[in-house]
């Protein structure tokens, strides 16, 4: 779990850096690495934008007594929180993830039983933990409400208003875990090898003005499925939304292999020329087998120099190595000019 004066996020407000808009230099780029820029930026282009407040979030209100009502939220909501989580999951390399109706209505379900009991930022909200029922929820919905909840929560401190991409994006960054430093449980749910279906759900709480959100994606059949991936890298191979990283966010290697000790990491600027090693290096092992992978190791890039349009390169001990390079969601891209082939 994640706290945050503005965004707290369970199993996430995000870091503000100063990013000015400046075209991005052709010669920094070869044809297929601007190719797949405009594509990303493109992609990012069309995402919605939009806040959200208590007004408006809402198809139709929850309803905090007997008979109880979990709520509708506006389609909108949940159709930009899926295109934002799809769109992570295509910078990776993974497909797309579908949203069905039953897994909304349960996750609906579960942002609505935190927002009834006014449930805290702590760990406990996963699953309701130690939370009374209140009278007006029946049974079968407090155990929908238990069941959807293990799956990633953000709680939105004095939520005015927010959009739906800002809470996939705090999740995604893990900023500020409160399950403990390095810990990327949000992001291996977002980023499962397994997962084919995610709900959406969110609601203000009953007496305060803290937003719930509820991205319920564990189902049992998507935990015993083969994973599709066999690596997964953060930032991500080939090239990579400079907005995403941060100081405080943590850099991970998520493989389906088991790997017992906690290798060394060195980080090469390979345009400055520069290299060196990570730090807090931690190796969860499987603590994330759940969404495909058998080990998980974070790190900090630690004295490395993050810098826009570099090219950089991570070594993970004798286990993996791959290079990406930055580039910023909103900058222009120009493609190198090419001779002339016949």
């Amino acid at each position: 779990m994640k706290k945050h004066n503005l965004l707290v996020a369970i199993v996430a407000v995000v870091e503000c850096i100063a990013f000015t808009a400046q075209p991005v230099q052709a010669a920094k780029y070869s044809k297929s690495e601007a190719k797949q820029v405009k594509y990303f930026q493109r992609k990012y282009k069309n995402l919605d934008k939009a806040q959200y407040n208590r007004n408006s979030i809402y198809q139709q209100a929850p309803n905090f007594a007997n008979p109880f009502s979990p709520g509708v939220l506006n389609p909108a909501y949940i159709s930009t929180t899926m295109d934002y989580v799809n769109y992570y999951r295509d910078l990776v390399g993974l497909p797309s993830e579908a949203n069905p109706d039953d897994a909304n209505r349960s996750a609906q379900i579960g942002a609505a039983s935190l927002a009834a009991v006014n449930a805290s930022a702590s760990l406990q909200a996963h699953g309701l933990i130690n939370y009374l029922r209140p009278n007006y929820i029946s049974e079968n919905d407090w155990g929908i409400a238990e069941n959807a909840t293990l799956g990633n929560i953000n709680f939105l401190d004095d939520a005015h208003s927010a959009s739906a991409g800002e809470i996939v994006t705090d999740l995604m960054r893990e900023d500020n875990n409160i399950a403990g430093a390095g810990n990327i449980g949000h992001r291996a749910l977002i980023l499962s090898a397994r997962a084919t279906r995610m709900g959406v759900g969110a609601a203000y709480g009953r007496n305060s003005n803290v937003l719930y959100s509820v991205q319920n994606g564990w189902f049992a059949d998507d935990i015993l499925r083969q994973p599709v991936v066999n690596t997964m890298v953060y930032p991500a191979r080939r090239v990579f939304p400079y907005e995403l990283v941060g100081k405080k966010t943590p850099w991970s290697f998520s493989t389906t292999k088991r790997i017992m000790d906690t290798p060394k990491i060195y980080i090469t600027d390979i345009t400055a020329k520069r290299r060196h090693r990570a730090t807090q290096v931690r190796n969860f092992g499987k603590a994330f087998y759940g969404d495909g992978y058998a080990t998980t190791i974070t790190y900090q890039p630690g004295k490395t120099k993050l810098i826009n349009t570099h090219k950089y390169k991570v070594k993970i001990g004798k286990y993996y190595n791959y290079t990406f390079r930055f580039f910023r969601q909103n900058s222009k891209v120009n493609y190198p000019r090419l001779k002339s082939r016949a």
